[in-house]
């Protein structure tokens, strides 16, 4: 058992790395990275722990409670109705749940709430990564430039007003704070 066989999804749980991601994207591109963002809620991590350090005392935990393998890491979330939930060095929680990729059998995704995480809708996320590709510095476009950017790049339904943004501004930044 080792990092190979983590399923993690960096763009929908690790801020980090969604800044990485941020560097190979343009608003044509957008589309085809996005699309694995879904469209439901998912938590984003926030804190200081790299993929790696994550990974790392991930694997530790699991080899602590007797897991070596594929089936007995499936037996130990069966015994655990189905998942487990491992807290690391800054308090982070996160859950493990049973990958279904092939070798990938290690799901792992931040905890709902969990510290160093904000929950955030698929559709904020998008938009929010979608106006930091198109204003980079962080700056909150007008309601035009938003509207354009939600119906023709991300095929979204436009807002009303900017006062009803106040969650998307505060992912935004959240992911500039990097």
């Amino acid at each position: 058992m080792d990092v190979d066989n983590i399923l993690f999804n960096d763009l929908k749980h690790h801020r980090k790395s969604i800044h990485w991601e941020l560097e190979g994207m343009t608003l044509d591109s957008l589309p085809h990275y996005l699309k694995v963002l879904g469209n439901s809620q998912m938590d984003i991590y926030y804190g200081d722990l790299t993929k790696a350090a994550i990974y790392i005392q991930i694997l530790n935990a699991i080899k602590q409670a007797g897991v070596t393998d594929e089936p007995s890491y499936l037996q130990w979330l069966k015994d655990n109705g189905g998942y487990a939930e491992i807290t690391l060095s800054d308090t982070s929680r996160w859950i493990l749940l049973h990958g279904i990729e092939p070798n990938k059998y290690i799901h792992l995704h931040p905890a709902r709430y969990s510290p160093h995480s904000m929950r955030v809708k698929a559709t904020i996320l998008k938009t929010a990564i979608a106006c930091l590709v198109a204003y980079p510095d962080g700056a909150h476009p007008d309601l035009a430039s938003l509207n354009h950017i939600r119906r023709n790049i991300l095929g979204l339904s436009p807002v009303k007003d900017l006062d009803a943004c106040e969650h998307l501004w505060q992912v935004i930044a959240m992911l500039n704070a990097y």
